[in-house]
């Protein structure tokens, strides 16, 4: 049972610190081979005062000048992509069952369409046929691509193109039920 430690000034919100766990998990499902059921993120805030570096206290520190120009906004983070599909149940089965995804809580969506999240980044929700086709392709690193495909094959799944060496390393591109592109990649060791 890996557990990941994670001390912060206090101040954090709590959904800053959703996104700090969801985050960890991420990285400790894909680098450090362990299932997100079984890992636990521990946050302890540790005020300022609590706090030192280089000789002093965190409080002591002084604060931004007022006639420092602000920082630059920019993009952090892959957040989400919420998946529009015909079949939501045949949906979960290919994502779920066939490549491992992993099902996350979340609340419901305002407009009270069905919702499934994963912790891999996608969410499926109702969309229906005829509605415009939103994106080329999805890419997910993965492990195991082979036996990955050959599951996949099992599966019953359309392949776009077999096992091949692609730029990022072993690949396949498949069909979710929709028809949906979906890339899957073992980077080389």
């Amino acid at each position: 049972m890996p557990v990941v430690t994670v001390q912060l000034w206090t101040g954090r919100t709590v959904n800053q610190k959703r996104r700090l766990v969801a985050a960890i998990t991420d990285a400790m499902v894909q680098h450090g081979d362990c299932g997100p059921d079984h890992l636990h993120v521990i946050i302890q805030d540790v005020p300022k005062d609590s706090w030192g570096r280089a000789g002093r206290l965190g409080i002591d520190n002084e604060p931004e000048k007022a006639d420092e120009a602000p920082r630059a906004p920019r993009i952090l983070a892959f957040a989400h992509m919420l998946l529009q599909v015909a079949d939501i149940d045949a949906s979960k089965r290919f994502y779920a069952g066939l490549l491992g995804f992993t099902e996350r809580k979340a609340k419901p969506l305002a407009d009270g369409r069905p919702f499934v999240p994963f912790l891999q980044g996608i969410a499926l929700t109702t969309g229906g046929p005829g509605k415009p086709a939103q994106i080329d392709h999805m890419a997910f690193r993965v492990s195991g691509v082979e036996a990955l495909a050959a599951r996949l094959k099992e599966g019953g799944v359309k392949f776009f193109d077999e096992l091949h060496d692609g730029i990022y390393g072993r690949t396949i591109y498949v069909a979710d039920p929709d028809g949906n592109k979906v890339e899957l990649y073992e980077e080389p060791r």
